[in-house]
């Protein structure tokens, strides 16, 4: 990654978290309801989408065995996560409880990395 790109992927990653905290604060305040509780909880989407447009471009920038390389590690993380979130599924039928979103996320990272380290190893 070279040029603005990786600023601006911090940026906007910065703007997400700022806009999700004063999201969880607005909406912890109580004093919103209806439609404008659903704007507030929605405040974070706008970062989110130019997250994912920096993401693909930065993705497109790298050369044919990078790409390789992170699509085998989102190919690796997309499907653990499918396997941990089914298996979870069915063990809150027995009364586990919950996994909540930010969980997830935590594994659908980790997963992301794990792969992203395994694959980098084997390609190069």
């Amino acid at each position: 990654m070279t040029g603005r790109r990786p600023a601006a992927f911090v940026g906007a990653l910065g703007l997400y978290g700022a806009l999700l905290f004063l999201a969880r604060a607005l909406l912890a305040d109580n004093g919103f309801s209806g439609p404008a509780q659903v704007l507030i909880a929605l405040l974070p989407v706008p970062a989110g989408v130019a997250l994912l447009v920096i993401a693909i471009a930065q993705f497109r920038s790298h050369d044919e065995l990078e790409q390789r390389i992170r699509l085998t590690a989102l190919a690796i993380s997309f499907c653990g996560t499918l396997l941990v979130t089914f298996t979870w599924g069915f063990l809150e039928g027995v009364g586990i409880e919950r996994l909540g979103g930010f969980t997830v996320f935590g594994i659908l990272v980790a997963l992301y990395l794990a792969g992203l380290a395994w694959a980098s190893t084997r390609y190069r």
